[in-house]
């Protein structure tokens, strides 16, 4: 066959030779690569199964290896079927593993299709060895004894487990890390401000990479993003939009099949019929009445037809209390909207349902002018005018049409994720305006071991950063995650720069072969439409037949001449039969006729023994033909329409496999620039830490010298030493962040010591004791000898020498703790501006010694105006003033308006004094406590009112949780943040205080409404609920003027849980029950915005907020009118985001200035709607509090 192939082409022999070659050593990439080029040319050949067989072996083998991830392996295998699927002589590989398929999925349409194509591989290959043929017999037994198990067992639907081994991060020098923690955070950020010029030079030496650099730099200044999608065939397309990579798979290799005429294409109903059949009421009509109001009172029923046209429902028909036909109904509706939201809801069954009402009507004398009037035919309203008979037919009907195929979809869609998920890049890379530098993601700048990108979603799109500076200014650097990221070569490919086709080429095939086999199906129905089509017009020339003959039994005078249905199509198909017995036309004619003389209730195509058959029911009487001539009519129709919902369901499949095949073409540039990018910025960082060392020892050298030459003067320095009594060291050896010099504190009274004296004793400390001591420079130890002075070498030097301890670093940390301390004690009292500091040192030097004697630590009080005035270049005020400053510009807009929010609470002022703070481990998280404990005692002692105190109270709270933890801009993750860090807040060793009024105890619980289990789940404990703002309006709209609190119960109910299978349940979706026995005092609701709603929106969805509500609406459990009362509100702006808070004070609701507790009135409830609205406000949090609680 390999020659009758390649009779003409050497080129292509020698190409196939090589791929069978690289599929014997195991490259599959390379050979599927082949096989797929030759496959663009060599498809519609005759002799094309050639390489279709060899792609599968390929694919059969990798579906092997993939023991570790079970959906790939069902990809692979999948792709291997499609290549085998429509060669005759591959028939019996093709039903092998189509078996394969069917017991791992456990579906009947893979074991359909085995022992179909078992049987076609039976009858072509007769001549094939007793061995294989009675292996195929018994596959082909066997997979008919699974499709009878299948109808009486659940398919498996459980998601394979797949849990990928992360490769850990290449080891980085330890130094390196400890250089990087030391470093000044100005540098970090510079750092992550890569110059293109610096990249490109870097990269100079090879010419692949520095031509790979430019390409996607000029790629991504044209496009204005990283990601571009890229067809893996020989054609090589590349698009910088999916839509346009989406066209080009389905127009030129074959990911989608529609007929060639678009009328026999089959059409989903659109959005605004989907919304009139799930908004309805779905309530029985009086038929009677409502007819009478069309034939008397037309006009009317126009005029509020056509006013409900848009919404397909209108309450002014008149009802009737009738329960079997609404229930008829409400079951109708329920398969409908079922059918519509799986994407199978057709026009053609829409026409089909509508057409029930309009012949419904027509008996009862309604004119086709007054039905087309009134819109019938428009809205689903209609099905309501019918009686129980037809809407027990159309129930019956529609509980026919499946709305899953188990085709394995899912699992290819969780394989594509898992590859995706491998290869997804998670860093953004931005770049400036002038296209100069490459800005790095500011979160890898924090210290965050739980994975700091995970659940990021990032679309590949470039963001211009006007100033990198501001880009970076208020990032945080914390730890040395940086570094491990940098020697994380998980993330980047090792065969740069490796041809974009490459990447993930097999699962790419395999996907898209995936695709084309659904096509296939696809075709075979449209196929199957087709022929049921062409038998329903031999139905009908069979009922044409029928009554012309009654036409000419009309004109006929004899009555012997008058001939029965029957004996009249008998003769017709033995005068048409042998005339054209190989017409498809005469063929399915004879077909028809037998099958009405049958009462067959289902086509068939069967022409064995057919017309002795038709000649055995000659005798039927008329009524009798023309009864099964309906039933047949009726039943074809219903075929047709169950072939286009099974259509629409394959072509479900087709769409979401393209989808994955779409997000699998997307390649990232970002994967070339981090293969140059980590390794540039290794380079710079170890240069940088080369030179700090190399600095660091000509230091010390000089340090040595200096020692040397001061060892004379010692002596006689000693003599003046003795005199002195007692020398008191000032904390001043954090004077300067560069260079440490001595300050020299004069008692009263006593003598004084020269600098040069502390120069001498400064000399008497060691250098490796300097730099190897694990304390901190402001830690002064009383069980050591304490060494006065300091060194002049610049730390700024010592910092970059993290080998031997990293002083930056504690120097550093110590200045951070520093500030925090004297912030803290500050905050003692809101008035109180004290601070204490207890760093001073009392030195006795003992008599006729060198050494000083052990230090006995003193308090003494210092303020910041004495402070000033210490000896010494640089003071420690200078160092902490700047800090103070930096710290009195922060502002973080989300903290301060739930602070406010939480304020306005009454319960929650009232008990948080009666809790106390328990102690806690962690020192930060200590000063938060002690922040909001001061917070929460000002405002009950209302002296947070004084002008400036509530403002110094918040300032000092958010350095206190920036400490601990990043703030985040979201008022939510803020409001978590403090209620977290008030679980250490209890009363008498009972429950914490967020336990006692924030908390949600809350049992879900379920009984299953087809087998009757009632499974236990443990309780959940939560702070309120969450419910998205356009989940709100889409409620609102659909069920009109209802209260919130049902808005939010309806919502709720969206949420099902499934009678577990592996305990033994029946896999029933079933609504869950809410119970909570315990309402807290405080009740909170969050809201998501999209941040992209209109003015409109945002007030639409303001107004369907509501002040009072009642909680037992929405959990079981409560006594009835458990009412709550919002209090307070958080929300944020359209244009920067700033938050804003609203509370309920004095019967009017006011909006708070910044920074303060103060505001202007809004007014009513009314006018907090109307201010949203204008002001583009989303409310974000609802603080609700007991209305008990409020009255007290």
């Amino acid at each position: 066959m390999e020659s009758s192939l390649f009779k003409d082409d050497e080129e292509g022999a020698e190409l196939f030779r090589d791929a069978k070659d690289l599929i014997a050593s195991g490259d599959h990439t390379k050979a599927l690569e082949i096989l797929e080029d030759l496959l663009l040319f060599y498809a519609p050949e005759e002799g094309s199964s050639l390489l279709h067989n060899e792609q599968a072996t390929i694919f059969s083998k990798l579906s092997r290896e993939a023991t570790k991830n079970p959906n790939l392996a069902f990809t692979y295998l999948l792709a291997s079927v499609s290549c085998l699927a429509g060669h005759v002589n591959l028939s019996r590989l093709c039903a092998e593993r189509l078996h394969q398929l069917g017991q791992h999925l456990g579906s009947m349409m893979y074991y359909k299709e085995c022992v179909r194509i078992g049987k076609q591989s039976l009858y072509v290959s007769r001549g094939i060895e007793e061995e294989r043929r009675k292996k195929m017999e018994f596959m082909i037994k066997d997979a008919e004894l699974r499709i009878l198990e299948c109808k009486t067992e659940t398919i498996r639907t459980d998601e394979a487990k797949f849990v990928e081994t992360k490769r850990s991060p290449e080891p980085v020098n330890k130094g390196l890390r400890l250089f990087w923690i030391g470093l000044d955070v100005k540098i970090k950020r510079e750092l992550m401000k890569v110059s293109i010029e610096k990249l490109r030079g870097f990269v100079h030496s090879s010419e692949g990479s520095l031509k790979a650099l430019e390409k996607v730099l000029a790629y991504a200044k044209e496009h204005k993003r990283w990601t571009t999608w890229v067809c893996r065939t020989i054609c090589l397309a590349d698009f910088s939009k999916a839509e346009e990579c989406k066209a080009h798979f389905e127009q030129q290799h074959g990911a989608d099949f529609k007929p060639e005429l678009e009328k026999d294409v089959v059409v989903r109903i659109g959005k605004n019929w989907g919304h009139k059949i799930k908004g309805g009421g779905w309530e029985a009509l009086d038929t009677v009445a409502a007819v009478e109001m069309i034939k008397t009172q037309l006009e009317d029923v126009k005029a509020f037809t056509t006013e409900a046209r848009k919404k397909g429902w209108s309450n002014q028909w008149p009802l009737v209390e009738d329960e079997n036909r609404s229930s008829l109904l409400k079951e109708v509706k329920l398969l409908l909207v079922s059918l519509y939201e799986h994407q199978i809801l057709s026009c053609s069954i829409r026409d089909w349902v509508m057409r029930f009402p309009v012949k419904h009507l027509r008996k009862l004398e309604v004119s086709e002018e007054s039905i087309n009037d009134c819109h019938i035919v428009e809205t689903p309203q209609s099905v309501c005018f019918l009686e129980r008979y037809e809407l027990s037919q159309i129930l019956a009907f529609l509980g026919t049409i499946k709305c899953e195929r188990h085709d394995g979809r899912e699992q290819v869609c969780r394989a594509v994720d898992s590859v995706l998920d491998r290869i997804r890049i998670k860093e953004s890379v931005e770049l400036d305006e002038q296209f100069s530098l490459m800005l790095l993601d500011k979160r890898l700048l924090k210290s965050n071991s739980a994975a700091p990108f995970d659940g990021c979603v990032d679309d590949g799109k470039i963001k211009l950063i006007e100033n990198p500076d501001v880009h970076y200014a208020k990032a945080q650097a914390q730890g040395d995650d940086m570094i491990s990221w940098l020697g994380d070569s998980s993330s980047v490919d090792k065969s740069f720069p490796k041809p974009i086709r490459e990447h993930n080429l097999e699962t790419w095939v395999a996907v898209l072969r995936a695709v084309q086999y659904t096509c296939k199906a696809l075709r075979t129905k449209y196929v199957m439409k087709e022929h049921v089509l062409e038998y329903e017009a031999a139905l009908t020339f069979v009922e044409n037949l029928c009554m012309l003959e009654d036409k000419r039994r009309e004109n006929a005078q004899d009555d012997r001449r008058k001939k029965s249905y029957a004996s009249l199509l008998c003769d017709r198909c033995e005068e048409r039969v042998p005339k054209e017995k190989n017409s498809l036309t005469a063929r399915l004619f004879l077909c028809a006729v037998r099958d009405v003389f049958e009462g067959g209730w289902d086509p068939t195509f069967d022409l064995e023994d057919c017309m002795s058959r038709v000649r055995e029911g000659k005798g039927l009487r008329d009524d009798i033909v023309l009864k099964y001539i309906e039933l047949l009519k009726s039943a074809v129709t219903e075929k047709v329409l169950r072939i286009d919902a099974k259509i629409l369901l394959i072509d479900n499949s087709r769409i979401r496999l393209l989808d994955k095949l779409t997000s699998l073409s997307a390649f990232d540039n970002r994967s070339y620039m981090l293969q140059l990018l980590k390794p540039f910025l290794l380079s710079e960082i170890s240069y940088m830490e080369s030179k700090a060392k190399s600095e660091a020892a000509e230091a010390y050298l000089l340090l040595e010298e200096e020692r040397k030459s001061l060892k004379e003067e010692k002596k006689s320095q000693a003599k003046k030493k003795k005199t002195s009594k007692s020398t008191k060291i000032t904390s001043t050896s954090m004077a300067s962040p560069v260079e440490q010099k001595p300050s020299i504190d004069h008692e009263p009274g006593g003598t004084s010591q020269s600098p040069k004296t502390m120069e001498e004793d400064s000399i008497t400390m060691e250098p490796e004791d300097t730099l190897g001591t694990e304390k901190g420079p402001l830690e002064i130890s009383s069980t050591n000898d304490i060494q006065e002075g300091a060194t002049k070498v610049n730390t700024g030097v010592m910092q970059n020498m993290p080998e031997e301890g990293s002083l930056s670093g504690h120097l550093e940390s110590d200045l951070d703790m520093t500030l925090k301390q004297i912030t803290s004690t500050s905050m003692a009292s809101p008035v109180d501006k004290t601070i204490e500091h207890e760093s001073s040192v009392k030195l006795e030097p003992e008599e006729d010694s060198m050494e000083p004697e052990r230090g006995r630590v003193e308090a003494t009080t210092v303020d910041r105006d004495d402070m000033k005035n210490m000896a010494g270049e640089d003071s420690l005020s200078k160092i902490l003033e700047p800090v103070l400053e930096g710290a009195t510009a922060r502002y973080n807009s989300a903290l301060d308006t739930t602070l406010k929010a939480l304020l306005s609470i009454n319960v929650l002022k009232k008990q948080v004094l009666n809790y106390n703070k328990q102690p806690v481990h962690d020192n930060l998280e200590e000063q938060v406590l002690c922040a909001l404990q001061i917070l929460f005692t000002a405002a009950v002692s209302e002296e947070i009112k004084t002008e400036g105190v509530y403002s110094l109270i918040l300032r000092d709270l958010l350095v206190s949780l920036e400490a601990v933890n990043c703030m985040s801009s979201g008022a939510a993750e803020v409001l978590v943040t403090i209620l977290e860090s008030w679980h250490c807040w209890k009363k008498s060793e009972r429950e914490s205080l967020v336990t006692r009024l924030f908390t949600l105890e809350e049992n879900e619980r379920m009984s299953c409404r087809k087998c009757g289990r009632k499974p236990n789940y443990p309780e959940q404990s939560s702070y309120g609920i969450v419910v998205a703002s356009d989940s709100i309006r889409n409620v609102k709209c659909a069920f009109g003027d209802i209260k919130f609190v049902d808005v939010l119960k309806v919502t709720r109910m969206n949420y099902k849980m499934l009678c577990d299978i592996k305990t033994g349940g029946c896999g029933t979706s079933n609504c869950v029950h809410h119970v909570i026995s315990r309402c807290p005092p405080i009740f909170i609701i969050v809201l998501e915005w999209e941040k992209s709603e209109t003015e409109k929106e945002i007030s639409e969805t303001t107004k369907a907020l509501e002040w009072e509500i009642d909680i037992s609406r929405l959990y079981e459990g409560l006594e009835p009118n458990t009412n709550y009362r919002l209090v307070s509100m958080v929300g944020y702006g359209d244009e920067d985001e700033e938050h804003i808070c609203m509370a309920y004070e004095k019967n009017q609701w006011v909006n708070l200035r910044r920074e303060s507790l103060a505001g202007e009135v809004v007014g009513s409830w009314k006018s907090v709607v109307r201010f949203c609205g204008e002001k583009k406000i989303r409310p974000e949090i609802l603080f609700y509090e007991a209305a008990r609680s409020v009255m007290t």
